[in-house]
This record gives C-alpha cells, sequence and structure tokens, in this order.
C-alpha cells in the first residue's frame, strides 16, 4: 500500500499472494479480474485500477475496474469492439479500453500502462490511475504483473485444460477406454501451490530463528537442572520446538527442493527397493500388494527423490486401507506431444475421496481428511518433485471404490 510520503511499498506482502490464490480454481475470469484490480489499487495506492482482457476474433473486452474513493469493484464485459489494423493490438491499449469505460469517468489522475504477458489473449493490460509516478522497474510492480500473467493463464487454460491421459498415441491398448472422463480427474493447481511454497520458503526462515532460540535454551537450562518434575517440562518444551523444526524443514523442503540429478532407472528395481523399506508396515497392515511392471520398463529420474514419491503414495495408500485390501501398481508406456512417457497407476480399493478431500487434496497445511492421505506435505511434494522432473501427478476416484494416483513421468531424457 501507499506509505506516508505517497510512493508504493517495495515489495509486495505475502498477504496478496494467499488472498488472489485462494481463487483457485476459478471457472470464469470475472472474479479473478475484479480481485486483481482491487489489489493492485491497494498495494499501489492508486487512485483508480482498471485491468482488462481483450480477444480479437471474439471483439469483447472483459474488465476489473476498482475505485479507491468508492472503495467498490464493477466488472464490465463490452463487445463489438474496434481495432485498427494499421498498428498492433497492444500498441491500441487506451483507444480499446476507453470503448469499455471512458477514462474521466473512472478518474481525473494521470494514468499508466502496464501489459500483461498472455500468449493466450490478444491484449491483456492494466490502466493504473495514480498520482504517483509508477514504473515497471519498481520490484512491487514487477512482482504485481508477474502475479497477473500467473492467474491470468490460470483462468485462462482452466477452461480448455486437457489431462496428460487423453492426449496420448493411438497406440494405447483397450483399458484406455475404461478410465474416467477427464473432468473427474483431480489436477494439483500449479499456481496455488507456487504460492505456498514462496509463502513457505519466507515463513520458514522467520520462524527458524526463534525455533532455534526455545532449542537452544532449553538445552542449556537442562543441563543444569536436577529437579525432575522441571526437567520433564523442559523436555516436554524441547520436544516441541523439536518438532515444530520438523514442520518448518519439511516445508521448507516443499517450497526448495535440491536440484534432481536424474539418470535412466530401471522402474520395477526402483518400486522393489520401496516396497522392500515399506516391508514391516505392508506386513503389519495385512494389505496385498500387487506390481504389474514390465522388467524392461525405465524412467529417467532422480533415484531418491523418485522413491520419496512412491513411498508416500504407498503409505497413503497403506494408511488408509483396511486388512484384506488390495493395492495395484502398474505402469504402461504412453507417447504424449512426441515424447515417450511411463504412466505409473498406484491403484487402492479404499473408500475413496469426499468432496473436501478432491477440493484440498494437494494443498499443504490440510489435514482435515481421512488419516494417511495427503497428510501434510506429502502429495505437494510429489507433485515438486515430478514438476521438476517434466512430469505429472493426477488423481481420481475409482468407478467402484478406492482411489487412483496417475503418475507421468518421462521414459529417457527430454533432452
Amino acid at each position: 500500500m501507499a506509505s506516508e510520503t505517497g510512493t508504493a511499498n517495495i515489495e509486495l506482502p505475502d498477504a496478496y499472494y494467499r488472498r488472489l490464490f485462494s481463487l483457485i480454481p476459478a471457472r470464469s475470469i470475472g472474479p479473478i479480474l475484479r480481485e486483481l484490480s482491487c489489489v493492485w489499487c491497494e498495494a499501489t495506492g492508486a487512485d483508480a485500477v482498471y485491468l482488462a482482457m481483450f480477444d480479437s476474433e471474439a471483439q469483447k473486452l472483459t474488465a476489473g475496474i476498482f475505485r479507491s474513493a468508492q472503495n467498490e469493484t464493477e466488472c464490465i464485459v463490452q463487445e463489438s469492439i474496434q481495432v485498427s489494423n494499421d498498428c498492433p493490438v497492444k500498441e491500441q491499449a487506451q483507444s480499446i479500453f476507453e470503448q469499455g469505460r471512458s477514462f474521466p469517468l473512472i478518474s481525473n489522475e494521470p494514468f499508466d500502462f502496464f501489459s500483461i504477458p498472455c500468449d493466450q489473449i490478444d491484449l491483456a493490460g492494466i490502466f493504473l490511475f495514480s498520482a504517483t509516478r509508477l514504473t515497471e522497474d519498481l520490484p512491487l510492480i514487477s512482482q504485481l504483473i508477474q502475479l497477473s500473467h500467473r492467474l491470468l493463464v490460470q483462468v485462462i487454460e482452466s477452461k480448455t485444460q486437457i489431462s496428460p491421459g487423453s492426449v496420448v498415441s493411438e497406440s494405447d491398448d483397450s483399458d484406455r477406454g475404461q478410465t474416467l472422463e477427464a473432468e473427474r480427474r483431480i489436477f494439483p493447481s500449479a499456481d496455488k501451490l507456487e504460492a505456498m511454497a514462496e509463502f513457505a520458503a519466507g515463513a520458514g526462515h522467520e520462524i527458524n530463528n526463534p525455533v532455534a532460540t526455545i532449542v537452544g535454551r532449553v538445552q542449556m537450562l537442562l543441563k543444569g537442572e536436577t529437579d525432575p518434575d522441571r526437567r520433564q517440562s523442559l523436555a516436554t518444551i524441547g520436544g516441541q520446538a523439536y518438532r515444530v523444526r520438523d514442520m518448518i524443514g519439511d516445508a521448507m523442503l516443499f517450497a526448495r527442493p535440491p536440484a534432481p540429478r536424474p539418470a535412466s532407472l530401471n522402474l520395477q528395481s526402483v518400486i522393489q527397493e520401496v516396497l522392500t523399506s515399506l516391508s514391516r508396515e505392508i506386513s503389519h497392515s495385512g494389505i496385498q500388494v500387487s506390481i504389474e511392471i514390465s522388467d524392461v520398463h525405465t524412467i529417467w529420474a532422480d533415484e531418491i527423490q523418485c522413491k520419496v514419491v512412491l513411498s508416500n503414495l504407498i503409505s497413503n495408500c497403506l494408511n488408509v486401507l483396511e486388512a484384506g485390501g488390495h493395492l495395484r501398481i502398474v505402469s504402461e508406456e504412453k507417447t504424449m506431444d512426441s515424447q515417450r512417457v511411463l504412466q505409473i497407476r498406484v491403484i487402492d480399493d479404499g473408500p475413496g475421496l469426499t468432496d473436501e478431500e478432491r477440493t484440498h487434496l494437494f494443498d499443504p497445511f490440510y489435514s482435515a481428511r481421512q488419516a494417511g492421505r495427503g497428510l501434510g506435505f506429502g502429495l505437494s511434494k510429489c507433485w515438486r518433485i515430478l514438476s521438476l522432473h517434466g512430469g505429472a501427478i493426477e488423481v481420481e476416484n475409482n468407478a467402484d471404490s478406492g482411489v487412483t494416483f496417475h503418475l507421468f513421468w518421462p521414459s529417457d531424457n527430454p533432452a
């Protein structure tokens, strides 16, 4: 927001990221434009904001307008917008925007235009009405532009999103016809998770310092303490502080995981090693595990990170299944965008996901769900690792019972 001197803050506060990404997933552009225009106005201290997208093919302008004096947001849709063929659309931004709403009706303050890069639309940008001169060189403005770009791209792509399972080659076998329709798949929201990762990275550094101080003081007090009750109390304090430290460490790994060092791995061997490490849990659970993987299937992955993903998914299934349940791990080769991909399916016959779980399945911190399924950072870390490898993860409720996790992992070096 504006400071006492009338200039904008240097950095965009984390609260704005959380506020905007709470809108995802969005089914229409209106709520995004309204909230974005409001955030631009509040963060910069501007008098008014006019943020719009223009589709030249449909001759349609969709916009959000926020005026600070009235503290109200307006959403407009204007069709039959006229453009000149003599110059690029971006050079006609003011003319196009004024066909939606005349600038004097918005504000009498001077204005600046900031283009928002968006390949999916002909023109996206914002007119900022402010007595303070603001430029793209300011970190605040560049952050707002980047944030606006990510949100607009997300909402545009959500209308035409096609699941990876639907763009495979014709060589897929008949099993493809038995999968559920794309709209029943649960896709991680990349923008939402990226925003959470940024918040986790910043908050982690801030929280680590006081936690380290608490742990240090507890250790110092324990050295000279002889009273058993006080020692027990100090040990409890220290134990809880260590728990916070471990949670922050988990958050930091989600936010900034180490860069993968991929190599060609035999999938069957990797899964056998993971199952061996989980052999005690599998034995105690009474769950039947079956592996349907060819011994020639390979993936291009960091071995440790690949095992983290598979261990998380298998452990989640083990925790939610009752004794006598069945867990299957299946793999098949596919071609997506001319690239060989191995689709790995982790299938259980448990109770499936509730509507609330479907909405928050990949969210870090979310815990109001079945014990063991997606708690903490498990699934969000899986998404992060798959993303770093150029892969993808999806989830769906099975037609009869249980859940299927779909992993799409490059079979060989994408380069």
